[in-house]
């Protein structure tokens, strides 16, 4: 048996039998509150569009790991990150640098340093560093929870379609999503204090939505007229004839956060957030429905080491 014979969660199901695994991040008690650390790698084959200059790899490093930090409702503190490359121009090295620059400095985080090293290939290794009073974890979700999504679903998706595919269509706004998502740091702060249960959404809305459902021994009941699709993404997906909605459920590089809150505190965070409220919590299932019609929600979405990726 082989990686590609088990896939990503596959291989971190089987981590989690030795150790404590199974959140966006890991926690650590420290004094009042937690330090809650997440490491996220990039690697250029597999990870990196062809269009991304340079400063973009260098964001994406950080914002794949802040999305996490983010999705506990942490506050970052600090980035680190480990370099590797095959011999290359100092000024894209710099390029990289740069972006990872101009990333911590958005979110008033430290960039602490890190390592070098030559390989065969570029990759780039980031750990984030965070604190919360209160980590919100996936397991917290009870029935009756509201099932809610910040920003847009499928665009990113949409976008690495496009990139991937080499589609002739001139669409920069949702190339851009691919390009250059940005982790919901801010939006997580105030999510923090209310959520019930909470994950970022990198590698797919339907794979999050599972985890969580698995983790608080729940089912999730999604109404699938809600999911906040942009008009301008179903438009280009129609030219192209392409689903949106399967993107939206199914594809990656959203980094947006899903989270369940109780009913209760819906109106207190929509003053400071914007998201949908998209299903609620149910005792086990985990389906869409649509036109009076149940239909079933799919656990895939992007997955390392599968042979077929979604």
């Amino acid at each position: 048996m082989k990686l590609s014979d088990i896939g990503e969660r596959g291989l971190i199901e089987r981590l989690s039998r030795k150790i404590a695994i199974g959140d966006d991040a890991a926690c650590i008690r420290f004094g009042n509150s937690y330090l809650v650390i997440s490491t996220d790698m990039l690697y250029g084959k597999t990870d990196i569009l062809p269009e991304m200059n340079f400063e973009q790899i260098g964001k994406l490093a950080v914002t794949v790991n802040l999305s996490d930090i983010a999705a506990m409702g942490a506050k970052p503190i600090a980035f680190l990150l480990s370099y590797g490359s095959p011999d290359m121009e100092v000024d894209d090295f710099e390029g990289i640098i740069k972006g990872v620059e101009k990333q911590c400095k958005k979110f008033d985080v430290t960039y602490a340093g890190g390592d070098t090293n030559e390989t065969d290939e570029l990759i780039l290794s980031g750990t984030a560093l965070g604190l919360a009073k209160r980590p919100v974890m996936r397991s917290g979700a009870k029935v009756g929870d509201i099932i809610c999504v910040t920003g847009e679903l499928g665009t990113a998706a949409l976008g690495v379609e496009i990139s991937t595919k080499k589609l002739r269509i001139n669409e920069g706004k949702i190339l851009k999503k691919a390009l250059e998502p940005e982790p919901r740091v801010c939006e997580g702060l105030v999510l923090g204090k209310y959520a019930s249960s909470m994950m970022d959404i990198s590698d797919s809305f339907a794979v999050s939505l599972h985890e969580i459902a698995k983790q608080s021994r729940v089912g999730a009941e999604i109404n699938l007229e809600n999911l906040p699709i942009t008009e301008n993404a179903r438009k280009i997906a129609e030219k192209l004839h392409l689903d949106m909605r399967d993107f939206a459920l199914y594809g990656g590089g959203d980094y947006e956060l899903l989270f369940t809150i109780p009913k209760r505190y819906l109106s207190k965070i929509k003053r400071n957030v914007e998201f949908n409220d998209i299903g609620q919590i149910v005792k086990t299932g985990v389906v869409g429905l649509k036109n009076g019609k149940t239909l079933k929600i799919e656990q895939r979405g992007y997955e390392h080491f599968k042979k077929d990726k979604q």
